[in-house]
């Protein structure tokens, strides 16, 4: 009669306890095995392993099996699962099913959850979420009840807000592990050579003159942990019917994205260097341009790595292309524009928007140039995802976290441009 695993382990165990209770006695007695004890302990051992094997073939088996079956879609269900990523989210989020989304997430290293890798580059936008402690739900308009099917489109208008800026300007990805990696950077530059006649004697005297060592110092990239939690009811998830999941993930992503640029531009505000203090405090005037991208600050770090860009808010960018002269000085070229495609330039280097620079005032600084090859991000994970049904009685909650740092490794390669107080 075939035997399942359980009864399989049993045996084994059984096995394992008689060369157990063999191996003790001979112990007992202070010597050795003899020949046949030998072959009788070897043996136990032997077929306690092939007994093992079975066991875990039998278990293995039973497993895929069990996969064949939960793959069918049960007949409450209102959506296929399997027919693309967004729809086995869908369902994970609704019904828990790890299995239907387990070929995107890897296992968190802390055993905390699902971990997901959040695709970079276009695909991050971002946006604030309306409240903070609000749960959604069918009741509330405003809270989720708007998504519940009446009668309209089957979908969500979403607000498009701005991308990730670390992967398009360059920034230094930091490797490491832990919550704090050193990174090492030269601090001084470097002293010129020493003039040196020629050695005239027998080599008594030290003719070449001994350089003091580089100076190096350490940037501390010590990783900050973000977290976002959002609230559903079960009915919400059962009843909705335009896509949400999909809103919720594009939200997520957008968030994250935002918060990045915010951390980003944060940094280099504080540890950057100033390239230029406008001579006014509500404008930037002809020529102060120049001064930042032709200053004996920045300059030397101009390289063709493609990192040295701006970043600005749209209305700065605006001000400054409006600047006129003869011709008008910054908005010249005709295909430089705000058509979908069109390149955004200043002195030939790329333009990126962003909301975090701070709007023209003054003591603010609005705009942003350099490389920013010199500035490092740490990230770890990207994004961990959680899905926790059991806080609150009726309540799905999605918790998403992630641990990120920037930090300028060489001030003198980004900065910005300042505003004076009047």
């Amino acid at each position: 009669m075939k035997k399942n695993a359980r009864e399989l382990r049993d045996e084994r165990a059984q096995l394992i306890e008689q060369a157990t209770t063999l191996n003790e006695a001979v112990e007992a007695e202070g010597r050795d095995f003899t020949q046949e004890e030998q072959l009788r302990y070897d043996q136990l051992l032997q077929n306690a392993a092939g007994l093992l094997k079975r066991a875990e073939r039998d278990e293995d088996l039973k497993g895929l099996q069990g996969s064949l079956v939960t793959r069918q879609a049960p007949a409450q269900l209102k959506i296929g699962r399997g027919d693309s990523e967004l729809r086995a989210w869908a369902h994970f989020f609704r019904k828990g099913d790890l299995g239907a989304v387990s070929g995107l997430t890897e296992e968190d290293e802390d055993g905390k959850g699902p971990v997901v890798q959040v695709p970079t580059g276009l695909a991050l936008r971002a946006v604030e979420m309306r409240a903070v402690d609000s749960t959604m739900n069918i009741t509330t308009a405003a809270d989720g009840a708007a998504s519940v099917p009446t009668g309209f489109s089957g979908a969500i208008a979403l607000r498009r807000n701005e991308i990730r800026l670390a992967e398009r300007l360059g920034i230094r990805m930091v490797p490491g592990k832990g919550t704090t990696v050193k990174y090492p950077f030269e601090n001084a530059d470097p002293s010129v050579f020493a003039a040196t006649s020629e050695q005239a004697d027998d080599g008594s005297t030290n003719n070449y003159q001994r350089d003091v060592a580089p100076v190096m110092a350490n940037k501390d990239f010590t990783l900050a942990k973000k977290t976002k939690k959002l609230w559903l009811t079960e009915e919400l998830l059962d009843d909705e019917d335009i896509n949400l999941m999909a809103a919720i993930a594009d939200t997520i992503g957008r968030a994250l994205g935002m918060t990045h640029n915010s951390l980003l531009i944060t940094e280099v505000a504080a540890n950057g260097s100033v390239l230029k203090t406008f001579a006014s405090a509500t404008a930037i005037a002809a020529g102060e341009i120049e001064d930042i991208v032709y200053g004996d600050t920045v300059g030397f770090y101009f390289d063709d790595g493609g990192s040295i860009h701006w970043v600005t808010r749209p209305a700065t960018y605006g001000n400054v292309k409006s600047i006129t002269g003869n011709p008008r000085m910054y908005g010249a070229d005709p295909q430089d524009g705000p058509a979908a495609g069109a390149p955004r330039a200043l002195e030939g280097f790329p333009v990126h928007w962003s909301l975090y620079p701070a709007a023209t005032a003054a003591s603010a600084k609005d705009i942003y140039f350099g490389n920013w090859n010199f500035v490092g991000m740490r990230e770890e994970p990207a994004l961990r995802f959680i899905r926790d049904p059991f806080s609150v009685d009726g309540i799905v909650v999605l918790k998403y976290s992630f641990r990120t740092v920037y930090g300028v490794l060489i001030a003198g390669a980004v900065g910005y441009g300042v505003h004076p107080s009047a």
